[in-house]
């Protein structure tokens, strides 16, 4: 199961409000080779779901995730993440990413606290 933390969740509405578009969601899709720990990901605005995609929601924040990015993601979390580097939404895997790595870390290795993942600038692993 994919989850979406608070500060995300408050993230996302914030940025659809910004965007005049507060119905519609993120959508999180695999982008191809990877940071070196793993697949990438995509994270955009959509306004609909596609055949077989998972919907995440979390106080009324929704993403989207099609259904191979979906296995890839198992066990990860959203979240937003803002540091010296700027700021973004970061996808992490808080007991470690899945054996075969993906963006969070590999090899049994431990998602740094907040988030990690590639989408913050790094793998995330401590």
């Amino acid at each position: 199961m994919i989850t979406i933390s608070e500060i995300a969740a408050d993230k996302i509405k914030e940025i659809l409000k910004a965007e005049g578009v507060p119905n519609h969601a993120l959508r999180v899709a695999t982008a191809g080779g990877g940071c070196g720990c793993g697949p990438s990901f995509e994270i955009m605005i959509d306004d609909k779901t596609g055949e077989g995609d998972t919907v995440v929601e979390k106080n009324g924040a929704r993403v989207f995730v099609d259904s191979t990015t979906a296995m890839k993601l198992e066990g990860a979390e959203i979240g937003f993440i803002s540091d010296e580097r700027g700021e973004g939404f970061a996808i992490g895997f808080p007991g470690g990413a899945p054996a075969g790595g993906g963006c969070g870390c590999g090899g049994g290795e431990e998602s740094k606290p907040g988030g990690g993942g590639c989408g913050s600038g790094g793998c995330g692993c401590s």
